[in-house]
Order: C-alpha cells, then sequence, then structure tokens
C-alpha cells in the first residue's frame, strides 16, 4: 500500500519545477492530485504529463493573489476528488530579486505584490481547504517556506519578510488545528537548482553555496518533494508547527565553517599550528 492511497493533494504553483515534481512525488505515492498554477498552459502539459504516466490528477489555473480564484480551486478540488487531505503552498514570489533589492528603493506596489504571493495567498488556500480537512477527519498543510526567512541576508527583503510571516502562520495554525488532526508544517528550502537558473545564479555564484552546504551539493526540487511526501503522510503523524531546514545544512553551522574547514584540515597534519 502507498503512504497517500486515498488521500486527496492540491498543489500550488504546480507548473514549476518544484511543484510538477511535488505533485508527482505526492501521485506516485497514490495520492489523487489537483495541481493549479497562474500559468495556465504550462499547468496542462504538467498535467497531461502526469496523466499519461497512469496518475490521477486534475488541474485548474488560478492566481494566488485573487480571493476568488483560490476558492474555485479548492471547490474544483472538493468537486472533482471530494474533498482535500494534503495542501502544498508551493507557490512563491521568486521572480522578483533584481528589484528586491534594498528598502530605500523598494516600492510599496512589490512590496505588496510579494507579501501577496508569499503570505496572503497561502491563508487564503488554509483558509478554503481547512472546513475540507476537518469534515474528513484531519490532514497535513505544509508551507514552503526559505532559509532566508530564517536569517538576515542582504537583498531580497521583501521574498524574506513574506515567508518569514509563512513561519508565523505555520505555528498558528498548527497550534489551532492540530488538536482537530491537521497538522501544519514548513519546509525552509535551501537553493533549489532548477532549469534555467544558470542564467540568474552562474556557477561562481553556486560555488558560494556549495561551500555552505555540509551535503557535498546543491537542492533538487525532488529533495522537497520528498520531504512533502513525509509530511503529508502518516510517517509523519507525530510533527507538526515545525519548520523544517532542507537545505543540505546551510542553516546548521557557524558562518565561519567554510573559511575555517581548509585551516583546521591542515591543522590535522600537524596539530596545533594554524597554517
Amino acid at each position: 500500500m502507498a503512504l497517500l492511497d486515498g488521500k486527496v493533494a492540491l498543489v500550488t504553483g504546480a507548473a514549476g519545477s518544484i511543484g510538477s515534481e511535488t505533485a508527482l512525488a505526492l501521485a506516485e505515492q497514490g495520492a489523487r492530485v489537483v495541481l493549479t498554477d497562474l500559468r495556465a498552459p504550462e499547468l496542462q502539459a504538467v498535467t497531461d504529463r502526469l496523466k499519461g504516466q497512469g496518475h490521477d490528477v486534475a488541474c485548474k489555473a488560478g492566481d494566488i493573489t485573487v480571493d476568488g480564484d483560490i476558492r474555485s480551486v479548492v471547490e474544483f478540488a472538493v468537486a472533482t476528488f471530494g474533498g482535500v487531505d494534503v495542501l502544498d503552498n508551493n507557490a512563491g514570489a521568486t521572480g522578483f530579486s533584481s528589484r528586491d533589492l534594498d528598502i530605500p528603493d523598494m516600492s510599496v506596489e512589490l512590496w505588496d505584490q510579494v507579501q501577496s504571493i508569499n503570505a496572503r495567498g497561502p491563508m487564503l488556500f488554509c483558509k478554503y481547504a481547512i472546513p475540507s480537512m476537518l469534515a474528513r477527519g484531519g490532514g497535513s498543510i505544509v508551507n514552503i517556506s526559505s532559509g532566508q526567512s530564517l536569517s538576515g541576508d542582504v537583498s531580497n527583503f521583501a521574498y524574506a519578510a513574506g515567508k518569514a510571516a509563512l513561519n508565523a502562520l505555520t505555528r498558528h495554525l498548527a497550534t489551532a488545528y492540530s488538536p482537530s488532526g491537521i497538522r501544519v508544517n514548513a519546509i525552509a528550502a535551501g537553493l533549489i537548482i532548477q532549469p534555467g537558473m544558470e542564467q540568474r545564479l552562474p556557477a561562481h555564484i553556486q560555488n558560494i553555496f556549495l561551500s555552505h552546504c555540509l551535503v557535498p551539493r546543491l537542492g533538487t526540487p525532488r529533495d522537497i518533494a520528498n520531504m512533502v511526501v513525509f509530511l503529508a503522510s502518516d510517517l509523519s503523524s507525530y510533527v507538526t508547527g515545525q519548520i523544517l531546514a532542507v537545505d543540505g545544512g546551510f542553516t546548521a553551522h557557524l558562518p565561519s565553517v567554510a573559511d575555517m574547514r581548509p585551516i583546521i584540515d591542515g591543522m590535522k597534519g600537524a596539530p596545533g599550528k594554524w597554517t
């Protein structure tokens, strides 16, 4: 028996590389999956591909910044598959990095747009999905956050603030609804290598991130998808209210580790001598 047999999962941002991989991973474990995204053609292409692989999936396009669209997507999931057991709030404001550089230059419009995607949209998906979960005896909500919500950085102010709000929402929802059978957790994702990333993050920038990873590689969409499956399943039945870093250990160590590692390695050959 698969981990998610009989469950209905709803994945936002499902046309992207992480969302589509998550939808696939959930379907592989027996879930019926509703995919949603703003980009209708790409969303349909992903859905068709999963159907072609024999998975029970459906899709409905919608804008995460529009209340009525979110309500319609959840209603579609209920009408199509009978309810919602798993909500993966995967969609995020990932396309604004070149403008989200500093506070003095931040436009109110950009700030509000990023918050509406990173925080308001997931809140509304929870608002409309929770009644279905309660009616079905419980469920699991997985919010995709970011490591940038856990520590300071020199850019992505709006993005990090929105994800930090999502972390707080995660803990509050878990506190309110876990006694009713709805577990709520967040994944603080590290750098995930996706198609086209070379244009935004050339190799020398990726190597900076890699030097701080304890696992000697950067992340892949399947790394996030696997954690979503775990949190969606009964394997994590005693896990709720957590912000779980999936980042290869990027946030697990002191900031000096990358620079100190070669120095300490040199000392191992000559104890007591700083080289």
